[in-house]
């Protein structure tokens, strides 16, 4: 049974190159198998229209900035308050037309 944990962000395996900063913040190695949780800063500019994960369910709930955001050719324009679920294996664009844009994503199950 896994025990109840309390995290801080200074614990976050962190991700960074100059478009964003990505901070796994509940990942396997907390004991957490079903899900991971992440929370991230995309700088303005950031551009990836090639999106998927084959084998994780993910959800992002936007805090702040706003995204294109692409499915089948069909783009819609998302800003702080909005939630995305995106089924594993679903490809997406996302586009941060106006930054920082401050996410906070969960994968199930969970990313190494």
């Amino acid at each position: 049974m896994s025990e109840i944990r309390v995290i801080d962000i200074s614990e976050a395996e962190v991700y960074e190159d100059t478009a964003l900063v990505s901070r796994r913040l509940i990942r396997r190695q907390h004991g957490s198998h079903n899900m991971s949780f992440n929370v991230s800063t995309l700088h303005e500019g950031y551009d990836d229209q090639n999106v998927v994960y084959p084998d994780h369910d993910e959800i992002v709930y936007l805090l702040s900035g706003r995204v294109e955001f692409t499915v089948d050719g069909k783009t819609q324009v998302l800003s702080a308050g909005k939630a995305i679920f995106v089924p594993r294996g679903q490809r997406y664009g996302y586009k941060v037309t106006t930054g920082p844009n401050e996410v906070v994503a969960v994968f199930s199950p969970a990313k190494a």
